[in-house]
């Protein structure tokens, strides 16, 4: 254990960084993805990160960090994400995977089925909006309907605003100050 992390107080995005000789970026996005616990504290300076020191000393005796494997490689099976379309291995769907869990055979049936389940709530929910937009198109229209029709009545306003000024301006000094 080296001497800078003997002492019990957590470290900054910035010291854990340094301390584990990669660019503080690096610290924040293996936060993010749980590779490095951490809690975020109230500074003078807003939201930080406070990491404990024994979890920088793990991380220094750690294999390099790996990113997430390529769903491909893994037979299709997602860590973390949506498996739904998966099914258990049961050696009758044919398919090919790892474990307990295997892809379909792709056969143009299938995939036209589970394409048209999938797209299917989605055209819904896009014509819904779509109805939704055309209203506020039309309400937004006679809006700027009203509106152009207000600018014309305040843009005639100000000119015989301005031309009640220029008659005013047009008599004499005396007539403007003695006649008033």
């Amino acid at each position: 254990m080296t001497a800078e992390l003997e002492t019990g107080e957590p470290v900054t995005v910035t010291e854990a960084a340094k301390l584990l000789g990669v660019h503080p970026n690096t610290v924040r996005n293996r936060i993010k993805s749980g590779h490095i616990p951490a809690t975020k504290v109230l500074t003078p300076y807003g939201e930080a990160f406070a990491i404990p020191r024994a979890h920088i000393e793990e991380a220094l005796h750690a294999p390099p960090y790996q990113p997430l494997p390529n769903p491909s490689q893994i037979g299709g099976r997602v860590p973390g994400g949506s498996n739904d379309l998966l099914l258990p291995d049961d050696g009758r769907n044919g398919g090919v995977g790892r474990g307990d869990v295997t892809l379909p055979s792709p056969t143009v049936g299938t995939l036209t089925t589970v394409v048209k389940e999938i797209i299917a709530p989605l055209v819904a929910l896009n014509e819904r909006q779509v109805g939704e937009l055309r209203e506020l198109h039309a309400a937004m229209r006679q809006q700027a309907e009203e509106l152009g029709r207000e600018r014309g009545r305040r843009e005639a306003a100000e000119q015989e605003v301005e031309r009640l000024r220029r008659a005013q301006r047009s008599r004499p000094w005396w007539v403007r100050l003695f006649l008033a």
